[in-house]
């Protein structure tokens, strides 16, 4: 695994903190829920240094997701990172899809979150980047079908991993996936 760099980030709405692989290409952005051990997102981040410079960063507590999709905007224009590649689980992916409505993302991979929930309606507005989302199993008869009406280009995977975390139950599966989003 690639030296990481650990550092603590801040924002003008929370601190961020977080660990970075690379320090040059396109910025790919893992965004780790609070309750969550984010050094579980190292097998992935490792596979993805290639890529570009990849943050493994855990949410603000107590915020709600569109002051964390701000807090975020602030955080990565403080970076230079333009149009990131985002990737999150559960919480952190709807921050992810409200940042990619809100701002400028070039692609979104959504792990575990259903859009179908008052938060993501809240976002407004369209996502205009490319957008994948993977879940263990579909989480309601038919989701599939109304996820690719609202997300239209949008793409869905089922990994079949049997619980909550497919992207860590399949690592290079995962990582692939997020590589051929991100190109």
């Amino acid at each position: 695994m690639p030296k990481t760099r650990s550092e603590d980030l801040r924002s003008d709405h929370g601190e961020w903190a977080g660990e970075r692989w690379g320090a040059s290409g396109r910025p790919v952005l893992l965004l780790n829920p609070a309750e969550d051990d984010r050094s579980a997102w190292w097998p992935v981040a490792a596979r993805l240094v290639d890529l570009g410079a990849v943050s493994v960063l855990d949410l603000p507590e107590g915020r709600t997701v569109a002051d964390q999709a701000e807090s975020l905007a602030l955080l990565a224009a403080r970076a230079g990172a333009r149009a990131p590649v985002l990737a999150g689980h559960g919480r952190a992916a709807l921050v992810a899809t409200v940042f990619a409505v809100r701002y400028v993302a070039h692609a979104v991979v959504n792990v575990g979150q259903r859009l179908d929930v008052p938060e993501a309606a809240e976002a407004g507005g369209r996502l205009e980047c490319r957008y994948l989302s993977v879940f263990s199993a579909e989480p309601r008869p038919g989701y599939e079908a109304w996820l690719r009406v609202r997300v239209p280009g949008g793409e869905y995977e089922e990994y079949g991993t049997g619980d909550a975390h497919p992207h860590l139950g399949s690592p290079g599966r995962f990582a692939a996936d997020l590589r051929r989003v991100a190109c």
